[in-house]
């Protein structure tokens, strides 16, 4: 400030107590500023600002030529696609795993055809077969029984799956039940129950295990 207008200034507030009493105020506001203790500027703060110079620095010089900046927006485009994925990198390989995993354990029953109703597997279990027949008179048309055959290779008792058995045959199937013989089922090689079916037809008999 000038000498005159410094003479100016002093002249006025001489003369204005609205004015004096402002500069009084600023003056008390500038000693108390003055007065207060210097803080420290922390060191986390200094870092983020010298980063933020420095990523500031290279965008400016990113740009200076054109294929910095093209290579500039691929490296920022790739950063993006990054930070993109990896939050679904581990559930994606998860659940490739996981699909993986159940895969594997269904190839084995791929190359089998689909089971039908009391299919077992002949690897496993052999039916029950009917070695001699004691000679029956049946007169009938044609009846489908089906004996239940024990693990000893003994017929324990039937159920009549196709036509009437009348009194005279039930008789007969009793007979057979007792005098005929049969192989017993077995599973993993060891006897068990098993089953036989025997259609009659007029005098003959057919046997399907």
């Amino acid at each position: 400030m000038a000498g005159d207008e410094r003479t100016r200034v002093a002249g006025h507030l001489a003369g204005c107590r609205e004015c004096a009493a402002y500069l009084r105020r600023l003056s008390e506001l500038r000693d108390s500023l003055q007065s207060l203790p210097a803080v420290a500027v922390p060191e986390r703060l200094l870092t983020e600002l010298q980063v933020l110079a420095s990523h500031e620095r290279a965008r400016w010089n990113a740009t200076k030529t054109l294929p910095l900046v093209f290579h500039t927006c691929a490296v920022n485009a790739k950063l993006f696609i990054d930070n993109l994925m990896r939050p679904l990198a581990l559930p994606l390989a998860g659940g490739l795993v996981s699909a993986l995993f159940l895969f594997s354990l269904l190839v084995p029953t791929l190359g089998f055809r689909p089971s039908v109703l009391n299919d077992v597997p002949t690897g496993f279990y052999t039916a029950a077969t009917l070695v001699e027949a004691t000679p029956l008179g049946i007169h009938s048309d044609e009846t489908v029984v089906e004996l239940y055959v024990d693990a000893k290779g003994q017929a324990t008792n039937y159920s009549v799956q196709q036509g009437k058995v009348s009194p005279e045959m039930q008789a007969d199937l009793t007979k057979m039940m007792f005098f005929s013989r049969f192989t017993p089922a077995t599973w993993f090689g060891q006897p068990t129950n098993g089953k036989v079916l025997v259609s009659f037809r007029r005098i003959n008999y057919v046997v399907r295990g």
